[in-house]
């Protein structure tokens, strides 16, 4: 608890800390808004959920932008922001709001599938939060390597998550269909409050291999071509 006390009041050191919590929390309000909208029922991910999960990037980059300064360069708290803090609060960040989509997908969501489609299969709005929480996972990933290799990371990022947003946004490929069976057998054995812990346990895996991804890139610099002038400004402080 003290640890976290400290990274708070190294935040101010972080790269425009209140644009960044503005975009969180806007990022987060859009999320809401668009579940409650259009909840895209007939695609795995919905883009709500997508929304939601992005507000926590932006705590991410407030974290390790700080790690840079002057300060902190020489803090002995430096390696912890640079390797956990980022994933800390990103994890707290990306859970309240994963909480907030997962209630309204089986609420307003659920209601608004069946008023829809009668006597459909809900277990498509399972299969949303299980591959939002998979698409969560990796994105976290893709934090840990996209502040030391933003290009090749960003590519790569790219080349795997396009095609799979198309396949998972429509709905007329066999995955959709194999996926439906797969959930749908989940649940007969763990039950629909099984398929929910599974979709934390997904994120949060993605937490741990982003945090050790970190530990393991410790000593790697944070990329000057994507930050240049974060970084400077950050350092200035």
């Amino acid at each position: 608890m003290k640890n976290i006390v400290k990274y708070f009041k190294l935040l101010k050191f972080g790269l425009q800390t209140r644009t960044m919590a503005i975009l969180a929390v806007l990022f987060g309000a859009l999320g809401i808004v668009y579940e409650l909208i259009d909840f895209n029922s007939n695609g795995l991910i919905p883009f709500s959920g997508l929304y939601l999960g992005l507000a926590g990037m932006y705590i991410y980059q407030v974290v390790i932008t700080s790690g840079v300064s002057a300060l902190v360069q020489v803090s002995p708290l430096r390696k912890k922001l640079l390797c956990s803090a980022p994933v800390l609060f990103t994890a707290i960040t990306t859970t309240l709001t994963f909480t907030i989509f997962v209630i309204l997908r089986l609420t307003v969501g659920v209601n608004r599938f069946l008023k829809n489609n009668p006597g459909g299969d809900t277990t498509i709005c399972y299969v949303n939060i299980l591959a939002s929480a998979a698409l969560l996972a990796f994105l976290f990933l893709y934090f840990s390597f996209s502040y030391r290799y933003y290009i090749i990371s960003t590519v790569i990022m790219a080349i795997i998550l396009i095609p799979s947003l198309i396949i998972f946004v429509r709905s007329d490929f066999n995955i959709t269909a194999s996926l439906i069976r797969s959930v749908s057998g989940l649940i007969d054995v763990f039950g629909k409050a099984g398929a929910i812990i599974l979709s934390y346990l997904i994120l949060w895996a993605g937490c741990l291999l982003c945090y050790l991804c970190n530990v393991a890139l410790y000593r790697k610099p944070l990329s000057s071509i994507a930050y240049r002038s974060a970084l400077r400004q950050a350092s200035a402080k």
